[in-house]
Parts: structure tokens; sequence; C-alpha cells
């Protein structure tokens, strides 16, 4: 049987500012792990072009966003950051 897709949009927010484009792909990296998206986004100062400290993903499917929601926080896997970052995950309305 096909299974249906059922898009599930959340936002999320980083424990700290995300430098550029490298850091960036880190993030969408970690949270792909937890399912297939299919849009995801980290939110830009119109002014500055610097990227905030949110963003948001789209899930292919429910069960990636089941998947990502049932961890408090998410560690970015990557040794890009001169800390480790954070990502909380927040079910969009």
């Amino acid at each position: 049987a096909a299974r249906t897709i059922s898009p599930t949009r959340l936002f999320f927010r980083t424990s700290q500012v995300v430098p550029s484009m490298a850091h960036a792909r880190s993030v969408f990296k970690t949270l792909g792990e937890y399912g297939e998206m299919v849009e995801y986004k980290i939110m830009r100062c119109p002014e500055t072009q610097k990227y905030l400290k949110y963003g948001f993903v789209v899930y292919k499917n429910q069960q990636g966003a089941e998947n990502v929601t049932s961890q408090k926080f998410i560690k970015v896997n990557s040794n890009l950051f001169e800390k480790p970052c954070d990502i909380k995950i927040e079910k969009a309305n």
C-alpha cells in the first residue's frame, strides 16, 4: 500500500547564531537524519542578511516530524561550530 504524504511543518531555534551557509547545511543535515525533508529555511535579518537563530523545516511525512519532536534538544553533528550547537524543535500552529 502506498503511504500517504502528509507534510508537517516545524519551527526550530538554534542555541547560537548560525554564521555561514556551511553551518546552516550542518543544521539541516542533522535534522534530515530524522526523516525526509521537503523544505527548510533559516530566517535572515532583512537588513544585514545574517542568519537568525530560528527557522523552519517541513518533513515529507508525519513520521519524520514525530521522530524529531520526540527529542528535547538535538545536537548538531558538526565541528564547524566553536561550541556545541543545539536545536530546539517546536510544533507550528
